[in-house]
């Protein structure tokens, strides 16, 4: 059966064509706007390197069948990873990273967090804001509101070690380390970490806004029991899991085709989604998941949503 629009749950694509029976646009009010940067695995989909068939299929057809890096934006100034592309990815998607201010950080791998581009905030006195001398070199002119950067404690000693230490207030950052299954207040969202089955003390987040609740969980495995424990107590408008492996790969700390409708199921018969919630997957990788033309109708019929780069969902 393909996923039923409800009248509080939206979905709009960017790209002119639908699929699946879906509408190009659907217009209304939300309590949360999300917008899908990225949806690749660490590869990318084309992967850089690979001319199997998968990763020619996509450089050929385009559109929604090309992935970036995952990445995840709510409306209207907050960031799920930041991946070496966002600021492509950003502008793609009619993003402003100027007007970011809470970054949250799933890990530290490379696909997921690429922080030498927040050097390039950097204001060497407020005296040249709007008022460049012609003698002075720097990456910025321009006031910037301080963005707030959360994640474990690797993270945070990532962004010290390549920004410096004292240099974050001249970059306008401000550093907060999380802590799993602490619940914390960023900006107007309520976030809750938990514990990721990943490397890297890797954390997946339950985002809360009044009546919305949300799930991402990339990186992961299957849930850690604890963590479950923690996803079990809220019921959800939408659900973003990985899938990284498709119909291939079994592994520890990733998720397949197989995982995600196990997943799905679990999530169904405990009562964890809302009427009209969406299920879906992203972090793809290329080499075990068809382009997206060919995996959504596949699993479309069983209620999970592909999702792409530039996917808009009202919650």
């Amino acid at each position: 059966m393909p996923i039923l629009l409800s009248k509080n749950c939206l979905v709009r694509w960017n790209w002119r064509v639908s699929v699946n029976g879906f509408p190009e646009e659907l217009l209304g009010m939300s309590g949360m706007r999300i917008i899908f940067l990225g949806t690749s695995a660490g590869e990318l989909y084309p992967a850089v390197w690979c001319r199997c068939t998968n990763c020619e299929k996509a450089r050929e057809l385009g559109g929604k069948n090309a992935r970036r890096n995952s990445a995840l934006y709510i409306e209207p100034y907050y960031l799920i990873d930041f991946p070496p592309e966002i600021v492509t990815q950003a502008a793609c998607c009619g993003v402003s990273l100027t007007e970011m201010r809470h970054l949250l950080i799933t890990h530290p791998h490379s696909d997921h967090f690429f922080p030498w581009l927040l050097r390039w905030r950097y204001l060497e006195d407020q005296k040249y804001v709007e008022n460049l001398p012609l003698d002075v070199d720097g990456p910025r002119f321009s006031r910037l509101e301080t963005m707030n950067i959360y994640g474990n404690p690797l993270v945070c000693d990532m962004v010290r070690e390549v920004v410096g230490p004292e240099r974050l207030d001249k970059c306008a950052l401000k550093i907060h380390s999380l802590r799993a299954f602490e619940e914390y207040q960023v900006g107007e969202l309520s976030v809750t970490p938990v514990r990721a089955n990943h490397s890297s003390e890797a954390l997946n987040f339950i985002i809360e806004r009044k009546e919305t609740a949300i799930f991402y969980g990339l990186d992961t495995g299957w849930f850690l029991p604890e963590t479950y424990k923690v996803i079990a107590r809220k019921r959800y408008d939408l659900v973003v899991l990985e899938g990284t492996f498709g119909f291939g790969l079994v592994s520890d700390g990733h998720f397949n085709f197989e995982k995600l409708r196990k997943a799905y199921d679990l999530f169904r018969n405990d009562g964890l989604l809302k009427e009209g919630a969406y299920f879906v997957t992203s972090h793809l990788c290329p080499h075990h998941t068809p382009v997206h033309e060919e995996v959504a109708p596949i699993l479309a019929r069983e209620s999970i949503l592909v999702a792409y780069d530039g996917m808009i969902i009202d919650v």
